[in-house]
């Protein structure tokens, strides 16, 4: 699941107002599309500046880049949104943390940084979790990212290091045309 940290001008109370007509739920949690088993999810950060003009807001959804661009843009994009943060977690049920740090410390393309887990290729971190490994690209000097540019690159990372999985005995239950 992608996750998303950006900053508007608008109170959640505003926000919300504004996405009544696209069909989102207003749930304790924050505001939630979905569809077809996928989620679209906003969430307003649990502890808001008192004298801010700017709001965080975190926006989490599945399923294929080109659809969450397409609602990131539809719910918030008329509000100018400062994305922060891009974030992907990355989980497999056959890996473990070793798993991990042997299969990146085996890759030259990624640079090992003093702390053990933590990886570098080009403009994304790649920190080996417990349970998972978290791709992200952070903001650095009160600057915006480019929310496109930003998935496609921790999505092509995602598909590099995610492991591929064959089945021999799959081409038995494909059968064969004749």
């Amino acid at each position: 699941m992608f996750k998303i940290t950006c900053f508007i001008e608008h109170s959640p109370e505003k926000l919300s107002a504004a996405l009544t007509g696209l069909h989102f739920q207003n749930k304790k949690e924050g505001f939630i599309w979905s569809v077809d088993g996928h989620i679209f999810r906003i969430e307003p950060f649990k502890y808001q500046g008192r004298a801010t003009n700017s709001y965080g807001y975190r926006v989490y959804f599945d399923g294929s880049i080109d659809g969450g661009i397409y609602l990131f843009d539809l719910s918030m994009g008329f509000l100018n949104p400062k994305v922060t943060g891009v974030e992907y977690n990355l989980y497999h049920q056959n890996r473990d943390k070793n798993d991990w740090l042997k299969d990146l410390n085996s890759r030259k393309s990624y640079q090992k940084s003093d702390t053990l887990g933590i990886y570098r290729k080009g403009n994304v971190g790649v920190v080996v979790l417990d349970d998972c490994v978290n791709l992200q690209i952070r903001a650095t000097k009160k600057r915006s990212l480019k929310l496109i540019e930003c998935l496609k690159q921790i999505d092509m990372i995602q598909e590099e290091i995610k492991p591929v999985e064959y089945d021999l005995f799959s081409i038995l239950e494909e059968g064969v045309a004749i």
